[in-house]
């Protein structure tokens, strides 16, 4: 019986050039917002063959520590976990990270640091889309985990040329008895019930005067959407795929 031998790639000892422009995806935080993520990515390409698409690696370790818990001083620290699996994307040949969670954007400088790669900031990519939202003065419900809140990770944050956003937050108990829990439940794939809660807490903030919402924890658009919450919304990682395809194209043209 005669065996055939697949070819190898070319190049010097059969190995693969990488291509340029290769965008890493630091995932995992959670798995399904990582293939959420991905194909926002593809939906924010202009491709119209497989080749046009953007290139990219993908490191999806869920078993990085909880990031909420490790911001309360109640866990682990997810950074190592996150760094070994950005020295995964380098070893890849990423050439700039992105990491589709919010709360894990808490560890961000030490990250980028520790990596020595640039990196592209999710929330700054969510507050510059916001602002065009949004006329001056008027206000962006923010719905977030209690970490991402509690830090200042979006309140604390302006935009590259000084102009913050005017922050309306659920209160407490919405934030008790709808965001958090509806969050654990797209998570457990709970979806239906993750919708219904979501959906409220965003009608909650519309009603008290907010004039678009800004989406700001990876599960939460895989069950909420403009329509649902009544007003335009603001995808964050929607927002920060927006800005990876910009930065993969670049390079390619560079390249080129």
């Amino acid at each position: 019986m005669t065996q055939t031998t697949p070819r190898l790639a070319r190049g010097a000892g059969g190995a693969m050039h990488a291509a340029p422009g290769v965008v890493g995806i630091l995932g995992g935080m959670g798995p399904l917002a990582t293939v959420d993520f991905m194909r926002k990515m593809l939906a924010a390409t202009p491709a119209t063959v497989d080749q046009e698409h953007v290139p990219v690696v993908v490191s999806s370790i869920p078993q990085v520590p909880d990031r909420t818990a490790a911001f309360r001083g109640e866990g682990e620290s997810p950074l190592d976990a996150m760094i070994a699996s950005g020295r995964r994307l380098i070893a890849a040949g990423a050439g700039v990270v992105v990491v589709p969670c919010n709360t894990a954007h808490l560890w961000f400088d030490e990250l980028e640091q520790a990596l020595g790669l640039p990196m592209l900031h999710l929330v700054d990519a969510a507050i510059a889309e916001a602002l065009e939202r949004v006329p001056d003065g008027g206000k962006v419900g923010l719905l977030a985990t209690d970490a991402t809140l509690a830090s200042g990770l979006y309140l604390n944050r302006s935009s590259r040329d000084g102009r913050r956003v005017q922050w309306l937050l659920p209160t407490a108990g919405e934030m008790l008895e709808l965001v958090m829990p509806g969050i654990a439940e797209v998570k457990a794939s709970q979806l239906a019930s993750a919708a219904e809660r979501l959906t409220r807490a965003a009608w909650a903030l519309r009603q008290r005067g907010a004039q678009a919402v800004v989406l700001g924890c990876t599960e939460i658009p895989l069950v909420l959407d403009s329509q649902a919450a009544g007003m335009p919304v603001v995808d964050a990682t929607a927002a920060l795929a927006r800005r990876a395809v910009a930065w993969a194209r670049r390079e390619h043209r560079s390249a080129s």
